[in-house]
């Protein structure tokens, strides 16, 4: 079965890829890609267990190999012949692997809305399978409510006021957790291949694959997370001032701006 994906915009332009994170769909992209159709062509995935890809379920030991195969076979069926992944969260780690595995000679550059780019420890990644465990065993007998109410009142969704809380539980209801349980454990971060050695590679080849890092002023886990790895790579990062975890969803029209400025 295909991810779903949708399409808008002239295939002609360059086209773009919007890869969304953890509970989201291919509407969260909306109102970014409002802004950016008429210029570019403009692909939005939902991913394995989200959206119209709810009933997709990769397995367990390979989630980011089986999201990569599908991604690419959406890209294969609408002909594209070169294009730059915009992705956010989830997403976005699973574009970075992508990049990092797949030797996608179409694949002209990454923009990277607050990514993780893996963990080096053993210890740390066995910490993190049991952190992500017990989340999914949350979402795969829980009420989704009781789940999404737990899930945003973590501390990376602190900047959220109470009614955009609300609003956004609301908006993600409509997910079925034992798929999301599934993917959440497929993605774990436990599982992603640590980025940093081909990011280092990347900065010395002849003509390194353009990577660009955005993070919200106020999302401090990741503002620390990219400032480190600033300091052994040379991705170019972008700090939005007074934004958290989810830019696009809080900006969408500076997160446009953003995009046309890097791709012309």
């Amino acid at each position: 079965m295909p991810l779903f994906s949708r399409a808008q915009g002239k295939p002609e332009n360059p086209t773009l890829v919007f890869l969304h994170g953890f509970l989201g769909s291919v509407d969260d992209w909306e109102d970014t890609i409002s802004f950016l159709k008429d210029d570019y062509y403009c692909i939005s995935i939902d991913l394995p267990g989200h959206g119209g890809s709810v009933a997709i379920s990769p397995p367990v030991e390979e989630g980011f190999q089986y999201s990569h195969h599908l991604i690419t076979s959406v890209l294969n069926t609408l002909n594209v012949k070169n294009f730059t992944f915009v992705a956010y969260s989830l997403g976005s780690r699973i574009a970075l692997d992508y990049a990092r595995s797949q030797n996608d000679s179409r694949l002209q550059g990454l923009i990277l809305e607050s990514c993780h780019t893996g963990l080096s420890k053993q210890t740390d990644k066995n910490l993190r399978y049991q952190h992500d465990l017990k989340w999914a065993k949350r979402f795969a007998t829980q009420n989704i409510l009781d789940s999404l109410e737990q899930w945003y009142n973590q501390d990376i969704f602190s900047y959220l006021s109470n009614k955009e809380r609300h609003k956004m539980i609301k908006k993600r209801s409509h997910n079925y957790g034992v798929y999301l349980a599934n993917m959440l454990l497929a993605t774990s971060l436990s599982r992603q291949t640590n980025a940093l050695p081909f990011l280092q590679a990347n900065n010395k080849k002849e003509k390194p694959l353009p990577i660009y890092y955005c993070f919200g002023q106020i999302d401090h886990k990741f503002k620390k997370l990219a400032y480190k790895l600033s300091e052994k790579t040379n991705i170019q990062l972008t700090e939005f001032n007074g934004a958290g975890h989810n830019i696009h969803h809080q900006a969408p029209l500076q997160y446009a701006q953003f995009i046309k400025q890097l791709i012309k």
